[in-house]
Parts: C-alpha cells; structure tokens; sequence
C-alpha cells in the first residue's frame, strides 16, 4: 500500500556522525545516551538499537513504560529511569537501575532488594540548582550516608543536573558544578565511592569540560539540534509529505478555516497531508513554509488536523510527484526544528518530539 501521509526520515549515519562529535568531546569517557520521549521523537528502539551497534554502552530515559519497551524489543543494555518512583517491582523485574531522590523510595528499594535477596544499584539525585527534583545539595551530606548504608542498595552512581548549561553566561553552571564536586568529595571522605559521577547534558557536554566527570549525558545534541552556531553536528530527522490535491483558485478565493488567507491573485494551492495532529503547529497557520522544487512554499491559512496548505502559485513544475519537505534540506535550501521553533516561540526539542505517532519513521 502506497503511503499516503507525511513521513519521518532517520538517518542513522547522521546519528553515528554526532555520536562522534561526543566522544571528541568528551575522551574515553562513559557516555549514557539519552533516549527519552521515543528517542527525541526519532523513534526510540531503532535508535538505541543503533546507538548499541556503535559502541553506546547505557541509555537513559524518563519512565519505566519506556525502558520496558525497550527490553521487550530484546535490548539488554543497562537502562537508567530518571523520573519514575514507584515501580519498583519493574526494575527488579527488567533489571533496570533507578534514580532515586528521596529517602522513602530508597527504602522501598532496600526493602524489596531483601525480599528478593538480590542487590539493585542506583544512582542518587543531587539538586544543585534545577529546583526540580533531588536531595539537597547541604543535606544530602547526611541523608545519602543513611541510603548507603541501607541493605542491598548499591549506589552505582551520584548525579545532578543543569538548569542553565545552554546560556553564554555560565556563572550559575559553574555554582553548581563546584557543589556537585564539593558533595562527592565529602562524601568520598565518609568512604562512599560512586563508580559514576555525570551532571553532563548536551550543553554542557559542548561548552563545560570541567562537568564531563566520567560520564556524560547528551540528549538533543545526539539528533543533530537544538545549538545555534556550533558547527558539526547534523540533523537526524527530516519530515516529508507529498501533494494529494492541487487546485486553482481566482482572487479572493478564501482558504482553510476562518477565512484567515485570501488569495490576491491567481493563485495555485498545493493541499499536504499534514497537520497539528501529526505534530506540525497550528502556530504555523500563515507563517511556516514548506520546500517544494528546491524552493519555499508558505503555508496558505490555518494548520488543521490533517492537512495543511501551501501556496506553490510562484514555484515552477509543481506535480503530484513533487516531494515536499517539511523539516529537512532540499536542494541548496533548509528548514530545521531550529527554525520552526523560533517561528512558534519554542524550542528545538518540543518540535521533534511533537512529531506524532502516526507519522511512520524510515530508517537510513
């Protein structure tokens, strides 16, 4: 059966090429690779599958549901669980390796460890200034001792994380570096060791060498995006469609809801199987483009659910064959999740991890 909709394009050498770019970065260091919210979008089997192949030894993601299908696609590669608290049975059951940021979490691990009378090994959350979650960074000096000391915990790993590590100025990136170091070297000296020490995401994996520790963190940059102005990295996803409808329509012809475009000339209008339902904003709605023949295309009137349509009256040799892209490169011109983001006043990451369900990923 032909596809009739929009599409998302993965290309796995572009992965691997950023991947490189990390290890440039950051030396001989462990790298976790984060794929949460289905990889960034990209489709989060496939891409740790991939990420495995080329060396990515741990994965990081928000929830256990997502580790799980992880497992259940046959990946055995330790899975660290940033958010999730309280499924605990699930970690024994998957062997996946929790973050915890509270005392009673870290006793209910203790306590279903006994029962199993097995070890689990954990990695402790330290907030340092995100205000998110995470022990205190002043009391964390005594409430880690006591989950240390709790039977068949083993605390593998101490973490934190930035909450501004993408801003010029790094004055508060570096606060929290110094009280992440200042913890582990306190509590170094009460005879805790940690095998791994990571607050490293993205940003700080390009801009603060002084957080890579041994381990690091990279999310975003992994898929290409989400810098403007550093160089090297290439996008991973581009988002194509095709033509199901193209018609002529006079001067004062009105298009898509609420009458929002009307034409001003003789006008051909291009109809794309594409919409806020797939992920593409309907803050595009008389401002986003599409590249059609190596040329831009603007989006005519507002964005539905299925469909969007674009203006193609000064674009040469326009078919039903033509391909339309909607983030990607055609030809010497390119839209990236960069670029949308900034139309709609957001940013890179939401851009590709809107790209719905229903949007068939093709790996390349």
């Amino acid at each position: 059966m032909e596809l009739q909709k929009a599409f998302a394009e993965i290309n796995l050498s572009a992965l691997s090429h950023n991947l490189e770019v990390v290890r440039r970065k950051t030396g001989d260091n462990n790298i976790l690779a984060v794929v949460k919210a289905d990889a960034y979008g990209h489709g989060a089997v496939e891409i740790s599958k991939h990420l495995i192949k080329k060396g990515i030894s741990k994965l990081g993601v928000a929830f256990t549901e997502e580790a799980i299908e992880l497992r259940e696609s046959g990946i055995t590669t330790p899975i660290l669980i940033f958010f999730d608290r309280d499924n605990i049975d699930a970690c024994f059951t998957y062997n996946l390796t929790p973050v915890v940021f509270d005392f009673s979490a870290a006793k209910k691990f203790s306590a279903e460890a006994c029962r199993r009378k097995r070890k689990i090994a954990i990695h402790i959350k330290v907030d340092t200034g995100m205000g998110r979650l995470g022990f205190d960074a002043g009391k964390a000096r005594t409430e880690i001792p006591e989950i240390a000391a709790l039977e068949n915990i083993e605390p593998e790993g101490l973490m934190s994380h930035f909450s501004e590590a993408d801003l010029h100025d790094k004055d508060f990136a570096i606060r929290q570096i110094k009280a992440f170091v200042s913890l582990a070297k306190d509590l170094k000296q009460k005879k805790i060791h940690f095998k791994y020490l990571h607050m490293a995401n993205s940003a700080a994996v390009l801009s603060l060498p002084d957080a890579h520790f041994n381990m690091v963190r990279p999310g975003i940059m992994l898929y290409g995006c989400g810098f403007p102005g550093v160089k090297g990295l290439k996008p991973v996803l581009s988002l194509k469609s095709k033509i199901i409808y193209l018609k002529k329509a006079p001067p004062g012809a009105p298009i898509s809801y609420g009458r929002t475009f009307i034409t001003e000339r003789k006008s051909t209008i291009a109809t794309v199987p594409v919409g806020y339902a797939d992920g593409y904003s309907r803050k595009l709605s008389n401002c986003g483009e599409a590249l059609i023949n190596g040329k831009r295309a603007p989006v005519a009137g507002r964005v539905c659910m299925d469909t969007i349509m674009l203006d193609v009256t000064d674009i040469p040799d326009v078919n039903y064959k033509s391909e339309v892209v909607l983030i990607g490169k055609q030809g010497k011109e390119s839209i990236t999740a960069g670029d949308i983001a900034d139309k709609i006043g957001t940013i890179p990451y939401e851009v590709l991890t809107s790209v719905g369900q229903r949007i068939k990923r093709i790996y390349k």
